[in-house]
């Protein structure tokens, strides 16, 4: 797993909202068009060691779409996103995650990515904003 120097980590949530605020952001693919971020309450996830709890996953998301109106119906659907992130949260805590190891964010971001495309396809990316695991 790669580790990342603390101060990369508490970076990424500017470099996120950087990202999605940039006009480049709504282009990717060839398309036009203003993105939409919208954001997803804080998850806590326990970690589990051994058979034992040993900590706690912090997460905090939002949902990147390329097109601000299929954004705006993401609010609707908020309680199905949560369950289907906190879910994918649980089996990558579960697999990938310790309380004493740096977390590999882009896999987190894409696994929680294919949990909310299950809800809604029209889904871009999940973007990390904050993660940590403590004890």
């Amino acid at each position: 797993m790669p580790r990342f120097p603390r101060s990369i980590l508490r970076a990424g949530p500017l470099l996120a909202l950087a990202l999605a605020a940039s006009p480049a952001a709504g282009n990717e693919g060839g398309g036009g068009g203003a993105a939409s971020v919208v954001s997803i309450a804080e998850l806590r996830v326990p970690i589990f060691d051994g058979g034992r709890f040993s900590g706690t996953l912090r997460i905090q998301t939002a949902l990147d779409y390329a097109d601000p109106a299929q954004g705006a119906s993401a609010a609707a659907h908020a309680p199905m996103f949560r369950d289907a992130v906190l879910s994918a949260g649980l089996e990558f805590a579960r697999l990938h995650v310790s309380a004493f190891t740096p977390i590999d964010a882009a896999l987190l971001s894409r696994t929680l990515t294919d949990a909310a495309r299950t809800v809604d396809p029209h889904v871009r990316k999940v973007l990390i904003l904050d993660v940590s695991a403590r004890q």
